[in-house]
């Protein structure tokens, strides 16, 4: 069908400024840009549903580089610790579901965060005392972390004696009992003890998600999936209800099974295609598990001190790869036709991250590999996906490899407390280094920005607040980190060229232009033209996904 958007601020973000009024659709994609007048006044133009937008700004379709949609529809229906800033609040919360579940069944919840209501990590006991009848299993707003009950261990046949896994910590008290707490890798032990969803509660979950995701002005989304998410997807589009645009980035155990069938990157449609392999190279800031040059400062800790026992006892975070597992593995990905993207957030990651990257990429670059596969497909480009700290050696090193630096802005206002109590000021500070996102582009580095939801709304106006403004919602402080706030211009793009861009679809997506995907946001508000206070007030009037409508604003 053939539709006309009309009475808009257009804003086409082709490079040249270009703004219009009027927007003509055929068959998904755009045909003409331009006046109200010339735009009606086109063959077939009567015959097209027309859309009057009434003074809306039309802007490419949003498109978050960095989401977890199954986990994050499944999440919906969990316990939300989100905010709670007492240790008393969480096991509330949990009590409170106990109450409403049957004995025995499991009570799942993400999003507490130790941060808020101090510096020790809880235990089990809280969880026995709200949840005596329930194994109880609950991810850490970052979801590195996971707090288990009681019940939970007995049902999963961990004990004592049970090591740490590579990559991973099963927490202990001083006596050596276990605390209930799991780090990185030892999350997995727990995980095929937690209760299964079945595919239809899965496919409702990615419906109600994708809605919400609609709603919030996106067109579509990067999301990092299971297996399961994968299947769920899929069954959407066959049945003809995706109606969202989405790269699936497989999780790197998928690999093998993914290249020995024949698939490579850029596999399926543009609805629904595959991405990068994801690879988790260290924890987080908030659980203090990112992997770092230099250790963590303690609450009490005002600079450190020299001392010699309390370096060697200092934290320094986690690999959750060794050098030599994830130098075979990516390479194994490169020569076989995917490319990757590296979870890294402290600076010994990302330093890791670019020295592995760098060399399979001087070892192969485009050519035939051992293998006899052609490597690369050529629009497929390798990621660092959340790169909060770096070295400043390092900055330069990403524009010159043509990696990707895919951030998430509202991480940045979230964890400035944070960050300042464990990384410094001297650490974050220096030109480049902290959440560095005005230098990465400076820098001549590809931005692609998201959510990466769960953890953080998906909601693109907040991310987009959180770059220009370098603050929370409501904050009443200065910009955290002001040199490295993104203009309006350069949000709005990481957010649409930039996702493009790191998608490999930047010939076909990012831009309104002839020829290109008919993806549109439509605000309520032309967010190039207002005080930055006034972002969040911004309505989504209209989310506009192959030229139809997928949301419009009662």
């Amino acid at each position: 069908m053939d539709f006309i958007y009309y009475n808009a601020r257009i804003y086409t973000l082709d490079g040249d400024g270009t703004q219009a009024e009027a927007v003509f659709v055929r068959e998904g994609r755009v045909v003409r840009v331009g006046r109200n007048q010339d735009i009606q006044a086109m063959d077939g133009a009567r015959q097209a549903e027309a859309v009057d937008l009434k003074g809306a700004t039309l802007i490419p379709g949003l498109n978050d580089a960095h989401t977890h949609l199954l986990w994050w529809g499944k999440t919906l229906r969990q316990v939300n610790l989100v905010g709670v800033d007492r240790l008393e609040g969480m096991a509330g919360k949990v009590r409170e579901r106990a109450l409403t579940t049957p004995p025995g069944e499991w009570i799942t919840g993400l999003g507490w965060d130790k941060n808020l209501w101090g510096h020790d990590f809880p235990g089990r006991e809280t969880l026995d005392l709200a949840a005596p009848n329930h194994p109880v299993a609950l991810h850490s707003k970052d979801g590195h972390l996971l707090l288990v009950n009681s019940r939970a261990l007995e049902l999963s046949g961990i004990g004592e004696n049970t090591p740490d896994p590579p990559g991973g910590e099963i927490g202990r008290d001083e006596k050596g009992q276990l605390s209930g707490l799991f780090k990185e890798n030892a999350v997995a032990l727990l995980l095929p003890h937690l209760e299964k969803s079945s595919p239809v509660a899965e496919i409702a979950a990615l419906e109600e998600a994708i809605e919400l995701a609609r709603r919030s002005g996106l067109t579509g989304v990067h999301s990092i999936e299971e297996r399961s998410g994968l299947v769920a997807l899929q069954r959407l589009h066959e049945r003809g209800n995706l109606k969202f645009r989405v790269t699936v980035l497989p999780y790197s155990y998928a690999a093998p099974g993914l290249i020995e069938s024949g698939f490579r990157q850029g596999f399926g449609d543009e609805m629904l295609r595959l991405g990068q392999i994801k690879f988790f190279l260290d924890g987080t800031l908030g659980s203090q598990t990112a992997a770092m040059y230099e250790p963590y400062l303690e609450p009490h800790d005002h600079g450190g001190e020299d001392d010699k026992d309390s370096c060697e006892k200092a934290n320094r975070g986690i690999l959750r790869m060794t050098e030599a597992d994830f130098l075979s593995q990516a390479r194994f990905c490169i020569e076989n036709g995917f490319a990757v993207a590296v979870h890294v957030i402290g600076d010994r990651a990302a330093g890791l991250g670019l020295d592995v990257i760098e060399q399979v990429i001087s070892e192969t670059g485009r050519s035939v590999s051992k293998e006899g596969f052609s490597g690369l497909p050529p629009f497929a480009r390798h990621r660092l996906e959340h790169v909060q700290l770096l070295k400043a050696a390092d900055l330069p090193r990403l524009a010159r490899s043509g990696i990707i630096a895919s951030v998430q802005p509202t991480h940045a206002t979230t964890d400035r407390d944070t960050a300042d109590r464990y990384w410094g000021q001297s650490r974050l500070t220096e030109t480049g280094r902290g959440y560095a996102y005005k230098s990465l582009l400076r820098s001549g580095v590809h931005l692609a920005l998201g959510s990466d939801v769960p953890i953080e709304p998906i909601a693109p106006l907040v991310g987009i607040y959180a770059a220009v403004s370098r603050k929370r919602p409501g904050e009443d402080r200065p910009a955290w980190l002001p040199h490295e706030r993104l203009s309006m211009a350069e949000a709005v793009r990481g957010f649409t060229r930039g996702a493009a861009y790191a998608a490999g679809e930047e010939g076909c997506r990012g831009i309104i232009a002839p020829g290109f995907l008919a993806d549109f946001t439509a605000l309520g508000q032309d967010i190039f033209n207002i005080p930055e206070t006034e972002i969040l007030a911004t309505p989504i009037r209209a989310t506009i996904v192959a030229g139809e409508p997928v949301f419009l604003e009662a």
